[in-house]
């Protein structure tokens, strides 16, 4: 006789970036035993795990490489919060030397954005560059090398548009290497605008206050990264 299959529970969330809603599913035995091995993990290693998990948990309908790095870090939060609890125990280390044991409600999540940041980056009176927002491996690549060259790079391969007078090219008809040597004729000032929109990028954080028993005074700090919430 054949086994029952088992339905799995579904929830619904919205994506940061686009307001568009997905459907998601919590981890199964197997890959809550690959949750338990994330805090010794170094970064390139959590990333790819938690794009397979994602990729896995949402029935494989979103193109997970191409997703925002917040976007990425909402949905793996909430899907750790659906499938193992809500609740997360961290350390805090306070100014002192001590570390506080603390919980987290992953539940208060929120998305920091700069609302004075947008895609277009107005350079002079005809030109204006689109950008779009950098990819988990793209992030993960500006967060662990930052190499001008580098920074450089990835800022050419976030272009999406470029608009000129009453033109649009779109990141189809041309090349990254076209869009660096496009780069590479701003001057320092209209780099550093368009460097802004990755500096400003929206965030997960979770502002948090413990407090220390050894030195009797509350300890503020906010968590960033998913690395922070398995600290």
């Amino acid at each position: 006789m054949a086994l029952p299959k088992l339905e799995t529970p579904t929830y619904e969330l919205t994506l940061p970036s686009t307001n568009k809603k997905i459907t998601y599913r919590p981890f199964l035995v197997k890959e809550h035993k690959i949750m338990m091995t994330l805090a010794d993990v170094d970064a390139k290693e959590l990333s790819r795990v938690v794009l397979e998990l994602i990729d896995a948990c949402t029935f494989k309908k979103l193109n997970v490489k191409k997703l925002s790095n917040f976007d990425i870090e909402y949905i793996f939060l909430n899907l750790r919060a659906k499938s193992i609890g809500e609740i997360v125990k961290i350390n805090v280390n306070c100014d002192c030397g001590e570390k506080i044991p603390h919980e987290v409600n992953l539940n208060d999540i929120e998305i920091e954005k700069d609302k004075t940041i947008t895609d277009s980056v107005k350079l002079r009176h005809d030109i204006v560059v689109s950008l779009r927002y950098p990819n988990f491996y793209e992030m993960l690549d500006l967060l662990t090398n930052k190499d001008e060259a580098n920074i450089f790079t990835v800022v050419a391969k976030c272009i999406d548009k470029i608009f000129s007078g009453e033109d649009v090219i779109h990141r189809d008809s041309f090349t990254d290497e076209e869009a660096e040597e496009f780069l590479s004729q701003f001057t320092k000032d209209e780099f550093s605008k368009v460097e802004n929109f990755f500096i400003k990028l929206p965030k997960v954080v979770q502002k948090i206050t413990a407090h220390c028993e050894k030195c009797d005074k509350p300890v503020e700090t906010r968590l960033e990264g998913l690395q922070n919430f398995f600290a």
